[in-house]
């Protein structure tokens, strides 16, 4: 791989031009393939199949000038997969050894004999580009061809084989016909996401006496580099339905009308991308004509992606997003989408998933071409912040997060990413007097915002988190693209991110509660946290309860909280944060498990493992506040222990016995696989009386199950 990486330009390696195809055999390619052991007629079969561009066997042998028999008993054979009337190498680094070791006349040969056997076969089109390979000296009449050629490539997706046809036919061709061809091959660079090959070829296209012709440019290949040099320029709005066709239109317009619809209607987002669903995928590599007809370009494709991935983000399925997002990383490019938002999103998603950066991400960010939106840099002080909190540095992540809020501005404020709230950083800090202060610059900012609803927040100190960290919210007011314009099109909600705005002022209020106000300001807070409709954001605000409730002293209430958290966090595929609340249940103190339970004590491990992170926020910011687990009188931990045997009494009357036992073991933390074992019944057993027991009490989830169960 470093040896091969050695022999491309730097814009191969970040993808910003197209890889030689087939890649060249670097020394260790070759030692990884060994002796081929092939005579003259083996060569001569095995270079017609790495230059063929169909991979019909009976057109390798009519080539080759062999029969099957002769081929499968020969050296050749052993290197070839011949199936279904079909071929293809046993790997692709055998084809990189066969082209290099192949000299002009060989090479020249094979394309002659298989124009010949296309031209027989009535395929023109395919006879047609062997023919021009075979040509020692530019034949101009092959050029016009060439470019139609290129043209139905692109007009099928398939931008790799466009590009390779179109600078083919720049070759032969001369004058207008050059410049059209350079116009194609630029498009297809564009669309591919290759942006140095895009931005070379389309200004040979629109200033063609820099590559030496009097023709005057194509005008169409104006507003084609307009859009690369966007690109590179980090411009979210660089590409835009009317600038593409067929499934690309489509499928831009949906990424866009998701971006603008992911504050107040995600459902109606979701409905609008399960309508492209049925859109092909940017093809791969392969042989021509493969698949349908219509397909969307790599960059079509990224945008629409990125969007999906944005989409599950917001709702809360981080599991759903990374899925989406580590898919597209791999084969589009993901990085030129939205300004470079993909890049925010799978950094973020990273942090939260696994605490670090994955490789990918950190190969992502390498491959940005240009620049990235002034809003995705804010965002990398978000994910410095995220790391701190990790590791308890409350003061430093609420610095970050202040100083994200500075740089990206209101436009980092939209930007559905998760993120901790600052207000409550400051309060597990020790810095009271900065969180109020934080709190009532937000709500100053909000209450115009949310106009007649505002009354509901109007009482009580709050902060937002949003609100300082930039890193919440939806599009750009008018585009739904983050730093985009309102005059580059579509429809978007004038008063912003209205439903993130409250859940963060109404979290902020939470954390800086005081005990006559706790209540109430939770069920604010989850309240406007249903509203928004997101499973990770539901787990923040019960973490941020479990964190108020332990700082007054309620380790009860905390208790029920954290394990609503945990167990949201892990619905979500937020790992990290999964990680954080996993821990503080296990802090001794909070709850502790009474001796002598035996199986219910074990049982009480989930149950038990209500704990908050406010004792450890303490500690790390030297606060003299008493811990909760030195406040007198502290049954209510104990009763969280015994929630899952609790069960019986409260819900006798409701549920049967057996519906009883799969409830305690439920919400003693244990699975439905964990529950069949304990009970000598199938999963699906348990599933059907699980399924009556969320019927019959109204939660629909274990989570709710859980959390209905420690409030008695």
């Amino acid at each position: 791989m470093d040896q091969t990486a050695r022999m491309l330009d730097d814009e191969h390696l970040v993808g910003t031009a197209l890889m030689p195809d087939p890649l060249p055999a670097a020394r260790a390619v070759r030692e990884a393939v060994g002796p081929l052991g092939l005579d003259d007629d083996a060569r001569r079969v095995l270079l017609v199949a790495a230059v063929a561009v169909v991979d019909r066997t009976e057109v390798l042998l009519a080539a080759s000038g062999t029969d099957i028999d002769t081929l499968m008993a020969g050296p050749a054979g052993r290197h070839l997969h011949l199936v279904g009337g079909r071929f293809r190498f046993h790997h692709p680094r055998i084809r990189s050894v066969v082209h290099d070791d192949a000299d002009l006349a060989s090479r020249t040969a094979a394309h002659v004999a298989l124009a010949e056997v296309h031209r027989k076969a009535d395929e023109p089109l395919v006879a047609m580009w062997h023919t021009a390979l075979s040509t020692l000296a530019g034949d101009p009449l092959l050029a016009d061809g060439l470019v139609e050629l290129a043209e139905q490539h692109l007009t099928r997706g398939d931008v790799h084989r466009a590009h390779e046809v179109a600078r083919e036919a720049a070759s032969h061709g001369t004058d207008r016909v050059r410049a059209r061809a350079f116009a194609v091959a630029g498009r297809a660079s564009l669309w591919a996401g290759h942006v140095h090959d895009a931005v070379v070829y389309l200004r040979r296209a629109t200033n063609p006496s820099v590559s030496g012709s009097s023709a005057v440019g194509v005008p169409d290949a104006a507003r084609s580099l307009g859009i690369a040099l966007s690109l590179l320029d980090g411009r979210p709005d660089a590409v835009v339905p009317e600038d593409a066709t067929g499934p690309d239109r489509a499928a831009i317009a949906a990424a866009r009308k998701t971006m603008r619809l992911l504050d107040g209607a995600p459902g109606e987002a979701a409905t609008i991308l399960s309508d492209v669903a049925d859109l092909a995928p940017a093809r791969t590599a392969g042989w021509w004509f493969d698949g349908p007809d219509e397909a969307m370009t790599p960059l079509a494709e990224a945008h629409l992606r990125v969007a999906q991935s944005y989409l599950a983000l917001r709702l809360g399925n981080i599991t759903e997003a990374a899925s989406v997002l580590d898919d597209a990383v791999e084969r589009l490019p993901v990085a030129l989408a939205f300004g470079g938002l993909g890049i925010a999103l799978a950094r973020r998603l990273d942090l939260v998933r696994d605490g670090h950066l994955s490789r990918p991400t950190v190969a992502l960010e390498a491959s940005v071409p240009g620049q990235v939106a002034p809003v995705v840099r804010a965002a990398t002080l978000g994910d410095r912040a995220q790391t701190a909190v990790f590791d308890g540095r409350w003061v430093e992540a609420a610095t970050l997060l202040g100083l994200a809020a500075e740089r990206g501005g209101d436009e980092l404020r939209r930007l559905w990413l998760p993120t901790p709230d600052p207000v409550e950083l400051l309060v597990l800090a020790g810095q009271d007097r900065a969180a109020r202060r934080s709190h009532e610059r937000l709500r100053l900012r909000v209450l115009p915002s949310v106009g007649s609803d505002a009354s509901g927040y109007s009482g009580g100190p709050g902060g937002s988190g949003g609100g300082q960290s930039g890193l919440s919210g939806s599009g750009h007011a008018g585009t739904g693209v983050p730093g985009g314009s309102a005059s580059s099109g579509g429809a978007g909600f004038s008063g912003g991110p209205i439903r993130r705005r409250r859940l963060d002022l109404a979290r902020a209020e939470l954390a800086l509660a005081d005990a006559s106000g706790v209540n109430r300001a939770r069920e604010r807070a989850v309240e406007a946290s249903l509203r928004v409709g997101s499973t990770f954001e539901r787990g923040l605000t019960e973490l941020v309860a479990a964190r108020s409730f332990a700082r007054l002293g309620l380790p009860g209430d905390a208790a029920a909280h954290l394990l609503g958290a945990h167990e949201l966090f892990e619905e979500s595929g937020a790992r990290a944060w999964e990680h954080i609340a996993e821990q503080a249940l296990k802090t001794p103190g909070f709850v502790r498990e009474p001796a002598g339970r035996g199986a219910a004590g074990s049982a009480g491990e989930t149950a038990g493992r209500a704990a908050d992170t406010a004792g450890r926020a303490a500690d790390a910011a030297g606060r003299a506040r008493p811990s909760p687990t030195e406040a007198p009188g502290e049954p209510s931990g104990a009763a969280v222990v015994d929630a899952g045997e609790e069960l019986c009494g409260q819900w006798t009357d409701l549920l049967t016995e057996r519906e009883l036992d799969v409830a305690r073991l439920v919400v003693q933390g244990r699975t439905n696989r964990q529950v069949a074992a304990s009970l000598y019944v199938s999963v699906r057993t348990v599933e059907v009386h699980l399924g009556r027991v969320f019927r019959k009490l109204g939660v629909r989830s274990r989570t709710e199950l859980a959390v209905l169960a420690l409030r008695g």
